[in-house]
């Protein structure tokens, strides 16, 4: 069954609805567009793998939206500690587990307690910076049995007003194979105060 969803072409919906989760068949079915965002597919791509990086599905946390591969899987992670509901934190896994997005944009501050160095981890890199005015720390870490790694990086204003980003991944070649759509993740970032 294929319904025309308001603002999104054929091929679009065609592609979207093949790689969705029942949850977000029915919100897209129902045309609760302010929760899910889909960017058009380009219907001369040459591979089905190729047109899917295109298609992007929104994540509203308590305080921040941001956008996701359509074909990642979605997990909440820390409930927002300033909102009565929603998330600050949440994790986006690839289809083949062998990356993971991170995002944590509280209102204001807050801890990222949820990626926090385990027992079976080791810390491998760490440094700190003042960029434009902000104070941007970068660290990675390894699984003790070399099955993958976890780079972070936070930045956090003057005042205090700070942000996660995060990927885990099996491999430096995954690392590689999923920079585009990471970088897309990072710059779909909107933040709310209020």
């Amino acid at each position: 069954m294929l319904k025309t969803i308001k603002g999104i072409s054929t091929v679009s919906a065609v592609v979207l609805m093949t790689h969705c989760t029942k949850t977000e068949k029915q919100n897209m079915e129902t045309a609760q567009q302010d929760t899910v965002q889909v960017k058009e597919v380009n219907a001369r791509a040459e591979t089905p793998k190729d047109s899917l990086k295109k298609v992007y599905l929104r994540f509203s946390g308590a305080w921040f939206q941001i956008e996701y591969p359509g074909n990642f899987t979605v997990q909440p992670s820390l409930r927002s500690t300033t909102s009565k509901e929603g998330f600050d934190s949440a994790t986006f896994t690839s289809p083949d587990g062998k990356v993971q997005f991170y995002i944590f944009s509280p209102q204001w501050s807050g801890e990222a307690t949820d990626i926090a160095l385990k027992a079976s981890e080791k810390q491998t890199d760490d440094t700190s910076a003042t960029e434009n005015g902000l104070l941007v720390k970068r660290w990675t870490i390894q699984a003790k049995d070399g099955s993958y790694f976890r780079s972070y990086e936070s930045s956090k204003e003057t005042g205090g007003v700070n942000k996660v980003f995060g990927i885990r991944y099996a491999s430096a070649d995954d690392l590689k194979r999923y920079r585009p759509e990471y970088l897309h993740f990072k710059n779909s970032l909107e933040q709310y105060a209020d």
